[in-house]
């Protein structure tokens, strides 16, 4: 609790305990530390396990290893919570477990942002399409599509590729991604977005609303991107006509923290989709699809 220490260690723990107290705490553990010396004295806390043979916590040591069960890790906890299984009953009790599942509901429940990342003409585009045309097939998620072009067009007229109105541009979107997935949608975002800081912003923006944030690498080699060029932008800026093309004179910093990468020179696009799909399954954001008989 951050209290204000007035130097007194009786006084400091009586009011610790207090403003404890209202707050609906039973008690107070210490490292032993605290009340050194004269005063309450402080229970150091062993570690607690159950005991199968009659359902109580014990101290860990004084339960048969064959008869003991330690508690989950808070990591533990949060993995069956996400993937929406509850929490045993041994280690929980069932009411105890329902607050928790309300306050930090499944995966699947919760607001999704995944942001596609790659040199113009990776595919990114592509992929997102086929990503969106899946959720939205299964029909469990609302899914919002920010197509790089469509936001330059509608949200982000009137910038230009300077380094400062590319950036404006990802916050711009990172920010509508995080307001969609604040009321638990899933948004699918494919800007080039070239820059770490401004990626890392889009994740920041999207965390602080309460939703996830998966970022996808499309990293197919900047020369297969310009054999494709259907926009003719790689031609223009190799031949000196087009300044600011990310991958000739501009930077592209390729990420370090992606959680998938996917090279769309190897994979054909269904199996690219099907990738990012097996992604949002196995980590729970996506309910997975029954199998026909």
């Amino acid at each position: 609790m951050p209290l204000i220490r007035r130097g007194d260690e009786i006084r400091d723990a009586l009011l610790r305990a207090k403003v404890a107290a209202a707050y609906g705490v039973t008690h107070l553990l210490s490292t032993g530390e605290m009340l050194s010396g004269g005063g309450p004295r402080v229970l150091v806390p062993r570690e607690l396990a159950y005991d199968n043979r009659d359902g109580q916590w014990r101290w860990r040591d004084d339960i048969p290893p064959r008869n003991r069960r330690l508690a989950l890790s808070p990591q533990e906890i949060d993995d069956l919570l996400d993937r929406g299984f509850p929490l045993p009953e041994w280690h929980t009790p069932p009411a105890v477990a329902k607050e928790l599942a309300r306050a930090r509901p499944p995966r699947r429940h919760r607001g999704l942002v995944v942001f596609f990342t790659g040199l113009s003409g990776s595919g990114k585009s592509t992929i997102a399409r086929g990503v969106a045309d899946s959720l939205r097939e299964s029909g469990d998620r609302t899914v919002t599509l920010l197509d790089g072009d469509v936001v330059r067009r509608e949200l982000s007229k009137g910038l230009g590729f300077s380094k400062e109105d590319r950036d404006t541009n990802v916050r711009r979107i990172g920010w509508v991604a995080a307001e969609v997935a604040r009321h638990r949608g899933m948004v699918l975002c494919c800007p080039i977005a070239p820059y770490e800081k401004a990626r890392t912003t889009a994740r920041a923006m999207a965390q602080a609303a309460g939703a996830g944030f998966i970022l996808v690498y499309v990293s197919t080699p900047l020369a297969v991107c310009e054999q494709r060029d259907r926009k003719g932008l790689y031609a223009k800026a190799r031949a000196g006509q087009l300044t600011g093309m990310t991958g000739v004179d501009d930077p592209y910093e390729e990420p370090t923290n992606a959680d998938l990468v996917i090279d769309a020179s190897e994979l054909p696009i269904d199996e690219a989709v099907h990738a990012v799909m097996h992604h949002l399954t196995e980590t729970g954001w996506v309910e997975p699809r029954l199998q026909p008989a």
